[in-house]
């Protein structure tokens, strides 16, 4: 979740630097009125020829009167469209600055660059001739309209723009059919030398076959921040757009589409509607919107309601249309980053779900080519109010912190199909800092994008460390293999299903069982769930059994009384073994108590409270580490509660203690008509094994895979190495009646099966 860290003290840093200078700041943006007669002089089309999905930008020499050029009720700008069918299109018209930019030393430099204009931007879908008109109104109730001016639509190879594809509501395709499967990360915003870390990152996606990525727009201290807080003599505030900031979103959306690249466009953070005295990145102190810096709203509960800024959003979200509306390359509007986690008296679900209804019906009745909509949340089980909007194209996960990436993801993945619609992972990482996503492999990263694409999800699951792990770990090898693998294959045409029931037996002479550390890992949620109940694990010769869900987390009795779970363990092993508790971050509101007892006698009390708990709320860490409980051998009784106030995070391993027959070997894969696709994970190659418990991974050796049902005929099998991104052999193999059974290589991370009908 990234309300816990997400490196926004990065951005807030970048913010201080780039506003520590007021006087250099407020120039950037122009004057934002006008006060002659309304006036159109010409309409100056960049091109009469003009291929199918591109664009035309027409210049428009218009004055008028006005005070905010934003505002559609002072000056009112449209382009009215006759496609060749004679069919009306709209597209509203925009204020524009253009700027230049420069590096000097590390950081990037923008300067004014000629006066402000007005503009109209298009992209034609239906090849043959076209007819404009341009039409003004400002202020003062009067209004113009321009001569027609005539373009031509020609053929082009651009697709076109991303829909839900008709075969299988899981997937996306373009307007001409072909499939679009999203391969990428975050890459929300920059550092201090702006677009020209861009101009290092995109091309090095768009080299590893990757065809995705996630811009934010606020707050404003992103890179791509659209409002800002400042003095009337700053031109900016509510309602007011930052030109600069716009100018560099023109910037990089260019770059990514030279890159084949996708951007997923966040419009808010669930910063900006936070509050100082919650902690975990607050901005509602400092946006525009707030009362006390000139904008409409008290309180942050009144965004969804409060008249004006309902006003004022839906003239945001015409400026989107009007200047970015046009482009192929922008797949969808996401409307929040994490809504779920703004003011905890804000979110009240009814208003939050028929804003976000309201919203998507105004943008759709807008934006003439209907880009996707979509909004995203910080516990991954989502919103159901708001997911199972009809007006909601797509659903979203974000997912930190879980030790099993592989598992958890894939998991919620098959929660989210309920919905019916394309789901993808929108953000994960190993934890919400950043510390763990340092492990030098990017166990988290491969086991992410492999997982989640292979158990039926839209797209690969995106990481959120993109300028702190993908970069610097130079890591674009992991998504380059995948894109390799799944070259050719139409996803929405397969109509994939899950593969069910896959069994390994090993090859090798079997030494008789054997016990391995069994690993204890689940969700961590402030919902009622399952996993937020007392739960019950007995291990012992003959197996593991579990009444409940273990969880990620153990809820304390005070602030979250409903969702004490604590954790009992009947442990009865032929041997000694040991229980480690491993706790990462414990919450800053009210701190937590960890209590350990075997065979009802305390044998660990570490109390874990916030020094600070009056100034500091922030996810504390001061009390990370493992905690261990000796078990002899024989019957023992074990619990393990939080007795503090609120939450802590956990994660537990029992030494030896899992009665193993079979390889650590486990499937993620989806069967299709002509093209199959597996995955095939040593399980205990996980980062938080490998990185955390310093455990080396075991290599599997070599093992009978076996699928009971699969289609009688033959199948060529395609063995992918996912580290090196090459195939690595082929084998021919014959289905009957006993299912589809292949011979695997001994396997110490994982390896990827293709099986082609012939």
């Amino acid at each position: 979740m990234t309300w816990l860290s997400h490196s926004l003290c990065i951005g807030i840093i970048l913010a201080a630097m780039l506003s520590a200078n007021g006087a250099e700041v407020a120039p950037l943006q122009p004057s934002l009125s006008d006060n002659r007669p309304l006036k159109l002089a010409a309409v100056t089309p960049d091109r009469t020829r003009v291929p199918r999905y591109g664009k035309i930008e027409l210049r428009l020499n218009l004055q008028g009167t006005f005070t905010n050029a934003f505002d559609p009720d002072e000056i009112d700008v449209s382009g009215r469209f006759t496609a060749p069918g004679g069919k009306i299109v709209q597209a509203s018209g925009f204020y524009f600055q253009s700027y230049t930019h420069e590096l000097r030393g590390n950081s990037e430099v923008i300067s004014l660059n000629g006066i402000p204009e007005w503009r109209i931007r298009f992209a034609p879908t239906q090849i043959g001739k076209y007819t404009l008109t341009v039409t003004a109104r400002d202020r003062t109730g009067a209004q113009v309209q321009s001569k027609p001016v005539e373009f031509e639509c020609v053929a082009s190879n651009d697709p076109g723009f991303v829909r839900i594809s008709m075969d299988d509501h899981r997937y996306f395709v373009f307007d001409n059919g072909q499939p679009y499967v999203p391969i990428g990360a975050n890459v929300c915003w920059a550092g201090s030398r702006g677009l020209y870390d861009y101009a290092d990152w995109l091309p090095q996606y768009g080299k590893s076959g990757c065809n995705y990525f996630r811009l934010w727009l606020g707050p404003a201290w992103v890179t791509f921040g659209l409002e800002k807080t400042g003095k009337p003599a700053d031109r900016f505030g509510a309602g007011k757009f930052d030109l600069a900031t716009s100018w560099r979103l023109d910037k990089v959306l260019d770059m990514g589409a030279k890159q084949g690249m996708y951007a997923m466009l966040c419009l808010d953070s669930f910063n900006e509607l936070r509050k100082k005295v919650e902690g975990s990145y607050p901005y509602w102190e400092e946006t525009p919107q707030n009362a006390a810096n000139g904008g409409p709203l008290k309180e942050p509960r009144e965004f969804w309601t409060n008249p004006t800024m309902r006003k004022l959003y839906r003239d945001k979200l015409r400026y989107m249309v009007a200047r970015y509306g046009w482009d192929t390359h922008v797949l969808s509007w996401e409307f929040w980053n994490e809504v779920d986690i703004i003011s905890s008296s804000a979110y009240v679900p009814d208003e939050v779900a028929r804003w976000h209804a309201e919203m998507c019906d105004y943008i759709r009745s807008i934006d003439p080519w209907q880009h996707l909509r979509t909004t995203s949340f910080a516990y991954s089980s989502g919103k159901p109010e708001i997911d199972s909007l009809s007006q909601m194209d797509y659903v979203q996960t974000h997912n930190y912190g879980s030790r099993d990436i592989a598992g958890a993801l894939s998991g919620w993945q098959v929660k989210k199909e309920v919905y019916r619609k394309p789901h993808y992972v929108g953000e994960f990482g190993a934890d919400t800092e950043g510390k763990a996503n340092m492990e030098a492999n990017g166990i988290a990263l491969h086991n992410g994008i492999w997982s989640t694409l292979l158990s039926g999800s839209a797209g690969t699951g995106m990481l959120w460390w993109w300028d702190s792990r993908i970069h610097p770990g130079n890591l674009y090898h992991h998504f380059a293999s995948l894109s390799g693998f799944i070259k050719g294959v139409n996803f929405p045409k397969e109509s994939f299903k899950h593969i069910e029931g896959a069994e390994f037996k090993s090859l090798a002479a079997s030494p008789g069982p054997t016990y391995r550390d069994l690993e204890m890992n689940g969700p961590a949620s402030w919902e009622s769930s399952v996993a937020n109940k007392p739960t019950e694990v007995a291990v012992g010769s003959s197996g593991v059994s579990v009444k409940g869900q273990v969880a990620g987390i153990l809820h304390g009795k005070v602030n979250h009384l409903d969702l004490h779970n604590p954790l009992t363990l009947d442990v009865n092993l032929p041997h000694a073994t040991t229980l480690h508790v491993y706790v990462r971050g414990v919450s800053g509101f009210g701190g937590a108590h960890l209590v350990i007892s075997i065979d009802g006698k305390t044998a660990v009390d570490k109390d874990m409270p916030n020094p600070a708990s009056n100034t500091k709320h922030e996810t504390m860490t001061q009390y990370d580490g493992e905690y261990m409980v000796d078990i002899p051998l024989g019957k023992h009784r074990l619990v393990v509660e939080n007795i503090g106030t609120d939450w802590m995070l956990v994660g537990y391993v029992l030494d030896k203690a899992e009665k193993r027959t079979s390889p650590d070997l486990r499937l993620f894969g989806l069967r299709g008509k002509n093209v199959s696709l597996l995955w095939v994970q040593n399980s205990l190659n996980t980062w938080y094994r490998v990185s955390e418990l310093k455990k080396p991974t075991p290599t599997q050796s070599p093992a009978l895979l076996k699928i009971p049902e699969w289609p009688a005929g033959k199948y060529r099998v395609r063995l992918w190495d996912t580290y090196a991104g090459k195939e690595t052999g082929t084998k021919d193999v014959t289905v009957g009646a006993s299912g589809l059974q292949i011979e695997l290589p001994g396997i110490e991370k994982d390896i990827a099966l293709r099986i082609e009908k012939y």
